[in-house]
């Protein structure tokens, strides 16, 4: 139960805990990564750096010559955290074990929506006057929005200087989300990940205590000037950020946030 991850049995404003994406619009595969399994791997083996699949951020399946057991499986296995009170960010996350650089930590999971509900979602929360925003654009059409359905994910906190990046993943012809280790971590270090903001409303002050704080989520300004309004008109997908090795691109904003993994 995912009661259990919460330090002293105060709870955050309720959601619904599920472990995998909850698709609200037709899921789409991507049939041709099944037939593009590693071949240069030893068989029986665990993939090394110079696996084709790792190199592509696909995880390793059925069509790879490498065994059950092979490591290059990240989402298989997430590492034990603590959902706790923080004195300034709300609630937030912390890492239960030792997490080595680039480990993998946990899935981003919530509702998988297209562009128009997210749209309607977003005015809807600007409506209730919600300041908490759990959307994670992914590429047109395809966001994940852990608003009312996900995981601790949805409680990590963002920091300009974070030990936490998002990578996005193959599994098995599916495109799913992880969290990995930027650096070393140990237990008790709380996880966070740069949001790189996409305001939708007025500038939310950060409160990460980086010294290389940039003052407020999204924005390199120091001061507080020049607010924008709810409704302010403005490109929705606003970068293309790379992952990390081929050049596989994704966004994290809709609402919202952007990261680069």
């Amino acid at each position: 139960m995912w009661k259990d991850i919460m330090e002293n049995n105060v709870e955050p404003t309720p959601y619904i805990h599920i472990r995998r994406n909850v698709y609200l619009m037709k899921k789409k595969r991507d049939d041709t990564v099944d037939d593009s399994g590693c071949k240069n791997c030893k068989t029986g083996g665990t993939c090394d750096e110079d696996c084709v699949c790792r190199g592509q951020s696909i995880s390793c399946s059925k069509a790879c010559s490498c065994s059950d057991s092979c490591t290059n499986r990240p989402f298989r296995r997430e590492k034990k955290v603590k959902i706790v009170k923080t004195r300034l960010c709300g609630w937030g996350v912390k890492a239960a074990e030792s997490i080595k650089k680039g480990d993998f930590v946990i899935e981003y999971i919530g509702e998988v929506i297209n562009d128009a509900l997210c749209e309607q979602r977003l005015w809807d929360m600007k409506h209730r006057g919600d300041q908490n925003f759990y959307m994670c654009e992914i590429r047109k059409d395809f966001t994940i929005d852990a608003t009312f359905k996900g995981n601790a994910s949805r409680f990590l906190n963002h920091s300009c200087n974070p030990n936490c990046k998002l990578e996005k993943w193959q599994v098995d012809g599916e495109t799913r989300v992880g969290v990995f280790a930027a650096q070393a971590i140990e237990a008790g270090e709380q996880l966070t990940y740069d949001y790189r903001f996409v305001h939708f409303g007025h500038y939310i002050r950060c409160h990460c205590g980086a010294s290389n704080c940039q003052g407020y989520l999204g924005s390199k300004r120091k001061s507080d000037k020049e607010k924008p309004s709810w409704g302010r008109k403005c490109k929705r997908t606003l970068a293309v950020l790379e992952s990390s090795q081929q050049g596989h691109t994704f966004v994290h904003s809709c609402t919202t946030k952007r990261v680069r993994s």
